[in-house]
């Protein structure tokens, strides 16, 4: 070791000597390289700028170095001979070796150019000593040194890193708000982690953040967390080749590590925690190949411990509850926290007196028929006795209202009646509520397909071209019922009668406020509504629009390859949004405000009939539709008569 140093002292002082005899001493490079806009054309696009601050140099770590002791010259330059690249390697030979094997002098070699160097991290002329505060690798700014490339999403890019940007996510992170309030605090940084000069791919099993190596990487600074994980099941699958089995960064994340503790980011950490497990453990692929059940975290979310954690209760038990954090071992290890043996002191936690009958309790319930045949049998009796009792007064409730909605028909023969709507209309409002009811069932039949209604009607047999096609060809129905419509208030002088009345007017804007007032107890007098109210206008009227939007975007939806001939293609998940949420309106609306006029309102409950003939009894159209009655009466529709006889 000796001889080397004398052999590269002695290297180093001819290439002195041998310059100086040249005569290429600092004052001579700075007869130049003192112009500040000095510059030489590296192509048709660069140009550098070759002045050198001499009083930034003569502050750095080489401020007693030549200029020829980095840059090696010949006797003719400058006339256009250019430099070669400074040797740094020639005095720092042990870092050099280093950095050649890293992933950025690799990346040199494999022709990479925006792979760093020596002058991207330490400077140029400007090097300063690592302890200096000034210097570009010093703590507080190594972050903005790393961050001259990694922050750029161009040169990210290039690494498969389509949007990340580890410097800022750092920035976010535990150890980075610790930095940020304390840059001479004992916390990871990027080279902590990394290393320095010999970063190397995570794939090198010499490399520091290695699946392998990340352990100890970590417990630089996390003995404790490191010591317990080596002892867990996840750790020897590692070893064992499984890469799969997670890690420190796995659970925690690489740079946006967050805190787990109260008062952390998390509003909800032992919810993050049993999330983070699930990502793995909820994995029926995953799971399989390891011989596990991915069932255990839907069975845990059934259970009073799953469910107050959903609900963000602090105290409820979470997988590291009772397996642990970062020591989880096999529950067949003696070790184990969920070892038969231990479950006393586990469960004990936070339960008192706890027994070895309350420990077998089971916490992942799955295959009761097997596991707890007595259970099984009494859950089979429940479901039937569900589906019996409650289907049995169902249908008994049922029988009931389709006595009365009889009945309400049988007193219409005996009223005088008055045609309210065509026989047409009342065909066209079947189809309509057919071709509707159709549309909503299959359209979120495709949205929530594991709900359990969805399952039944695929359990029957309905399957996604059945779905698809009942789907389709409803809106055609409708769409073709809409149609006939159209042509009735065009070409019908009926029709166009109607659709004129139709029309909001300011009075409807009256009449709301006078229904309210009457309902609220406010006012002594109904509205006194004509043809149509204002709940009838607004409901048709929306029928209207709603047809239109629901038929456009789902024509855009079923052709896609045609629309896209002249829309963007931002606008068919537009389209796609419309068409969801207008069916949920439309849905919603129908029940909400259709349904209440037609079935629930108390004055037509259980249902007005209308919609079965198209009339309306004299009494309801005087009592619903006063404004219309008189103008009947006016117009001589109404014998005189009747009028005198219903007074």
């Amino acid at each position: 070791m000796f001889m080397k140093w004398i052999v590269k002292r002695i290297f180093l002082v001819l290439i002195v000597f041998g310059f100086a005899f040249a005569q290429m001493d600092n004052e001579t490079c700075m007869e130049c390289h003192s112009d500040s806009e000095l510059t030489r054309q590296i192509n048709d696009t660069t140009e550098v700028s070759l002045f050198v601050d001499l009083k930034a140099f003569e502050q750095s770590v080489h401020e007693d170095f030549d200029c020829v002791s980095c840059h090696p010259v010949t006797e003719d330059h400058p006339d256009d001979v250019p430099l070669g690249e400074p040797t740094c390697g020639d005095c720092h030979d042990d870092i050099a070796a280093e950095y050649d094997q890293s992933i950025h002098g690799l990346g040199r070699k494999q022709g990479i150019e925006i792979a760093a160097t020596c002058s991207d991290c330490h400077g140029t002329h400007n090097i300063r000593a690592v302890s200096d505060t000034s210097s570009k690798v010093y703590g507080k700014h190594l972050l903005e040194t790393c961050a001259s490339c990694h922050s750029k999403t161009k040169v990210m890019r290039q690494f498969g890193h389509k949007r990340m940007n580890p410097v800022a996510l750092y920035a976010k992170s535990v150890h980075g708000r610790i930095f940020e309030k304390n840059p001479e605090a004992h916390v990871a940084t990027c080279i902590s982690c990394h290393g320095s000069h010999n970063i190397k791919p995570a794939i090198d099993p010499d490399a520091s953040l290695n699946e392998l190596n990340i352990p100890n990487t970590c417990g630089q600074c996390h003995t404790n967390e490191k010591d317990h994980y080596k002892q867990s099941v996840h750790w020897k699958s590692l070893q064992r080749g499984h890469h799969e089995a997670p890690n420190c960064t796995d659970c925690h994340g690489e740079h946006e590590i967050k805190g787990f503790a109260n008062g952390g980011p998390f509003k909800n950490p032992e919810l993050r925690a049993t999330q983070i497990c699930a990502s793995c453990h909820a994995s029926q692929n995953l799971m399989t190949r390891f011989g596990l059940d991915y069932r255990r975290f839907e069975s845990y979310f059934r259970t009073y411990h799953g469910l107050a954690v959903l609900k963000g209760s602090p105290r409820a038990a979470t997988c590291t509850s009772c397996h642990e954090v970062h020591a989880i071992r096999n529950q067949s290890d003696t070790l184990s926290t969920i070892h038969r043996s231990n479950l006393i002191k586990t469960c004990g936690k936070c339960h008192e007196n706890v027994t070895q009958s309350f420990t077998q309790i089971e916490v992942h319930p799955i295959g009761l028929e097997n596991r707890n045949y007595t259970a099984y049998l009494l859950k089979i009796f429940y479901q039937w006795m569900i589906v019996l009792v409650i289907g049995g007064m169902f249908v008994h409730n049922l029988i009931i209202v389709i006595y009365h909605i009889r009945q309400k028909r049988r007193s219409k023969k005996y009223a005088e009646l008055i045609p309210r709507f065509q026989s047409f209309e009342v065909y066209q409002h079947i189809l309509l509520f057919l071709s509707f009811s159709i549309l909503a069932i299959t359209g979120f039949a495709l949205k929530f397909p594991d709900t359990a209604w969805v399952r039944a009607l695929y359990a029957l047999g309905m399957n996604e071209v059945i779905r698809s096609t009942l789907h389709r060809s409803a809106a055609v129905l409708m769409i073709i019922v809409s149609l006939v419509q159209a042509g009735f208030f065009i070409f019908s002088p009926k029709g166009r009668e109607e659709f004129k009345a139709m029309m909001p007017t300011r009075m409807d804007l009256i009449h709301v406020w006078q229904n309210m007032k009457f309902y609220l107890g406010f006012g002594k007098e109904r509205p006194k509504f004509d043809h149509f109210d204002y709940s009838e206008k607004a409901e048709y009227l929306a029928l209207i629009w709603g047809i239109i939007i629901m038929g456009a975007s789902g024509f855009m939806l079923w052709f896609p390859e045609f629309f896209a001939r002249f829309m963007p293609s931002w606008f068919f998940e537009a389209a796609e949004i419309i068409h969801y949420y207008e069916a949920w309106l439309a849905s919603l609306a129908i029940l909400v405000w259709h349904w209440f006029f037609v079935m629930y309102h108390p004055e037509h409950y259980p249902m007005n009939v209308t919609w079965m003939d198209g009339k309306i009894s004299l009494e309801e159209l005087k009592h619903h539709h006063p404004l219309e009655y008189e103008r009947l009466i006016k117009e001589k529709k109404i014998p005189p008569k009747k009028e005198t006889e219903e007074e």
